[in-house]
């Protein structure tokens, strides 16, 4: 199976948010939105109504407080959303609504939080999305024990859909891949590239 490289986007305005898109168009098929609402991480990204342009599958990584208040809020070129099992409510009822709403839906989970926690849920979800950073920010360091609980996802369930998102650089994405990842999110190393088409390329390369 190909491995797909994701940049992960944080934005603060339209302005920046579409400059960011124009800057991987053709380079990239799919992008994660980071969608943070200074409680559950300090920082805030993408808490504004936005608009998305054509072309890309759209990953909406709700780093939120509460998922199920911004159902109404997601763009409707979004496909995918990302729910972070520490999120208060009730993770089934989440998943629940969005699927409804005709969202594919992953499970995400935090450095602390581990794999036997969510072991229930696979049934329920399209994927899992392992967070190898504590979120919120570009450029958080890399814990790659947590690599382990792709390694767990893959063995218990082959054929479902494992995301990584945190510190990837080339030798990183390897490394996750190898323990069974089939998406890459990557967000500082590609979106403080000078040169954005050559580090989707590193990336690439990197996991082929």
């Amino acid at each position: 199976m190909r491995t797909i490289i994701s940049p992960a986007i944080i934005a603060n305005t339209q302005e920046e948010l579409s400059g960011m898109l124009s800057s991987v168009k053709g380079y990239a098929s799919r992008i994660m939105l980071d969608i943070m609402d200074g409680v559950f991480v300090p920082s805030k990204s993408l808490d504004f109504p936005f608009l998305l342009p054509t072309g890309f599958e759209y990953e909406a990584h709700l780093m939120v407080d509460d998922p199920t208040k911004y159902l109404r809020r997601l763009n409707s070129k979004i496909e995918v959303v990302s729910i972070h099992y520490e999120s208060k409510g009730n993770i089934i009822s989440s998943i629940q609504q969005f699927k409804e709403a005709g969202f594919r839906v992953l499970i995400a989970l935090n450095p602390s939080t581990s794999f036997e926690t969510i072991k229930q849920f696979l049934d329920s979800v399209e994927g899992i999305l392992v967070m190898t950073v504590n979120p919120g920010f570009y450029g958080a360091p890399f814990l790659p024990e947590c690599l382990d609980k792709i390694r767990e996802i893959k063995q218990l369930k082959p054929s479902l859909e494992v995301e990584v998102d945190g510190g990837m650089n080339p030798i990183n994405a390897r490394a996750a891949k190898d323990a069974g990842a089939t998406i890459i999110a990557s967000g500082s190393y590609i979106m403080k590239s000078a040169d954005k088409k050559a580090a989707i390329e590193e990336l690439m390369k990197a996991v082929s």
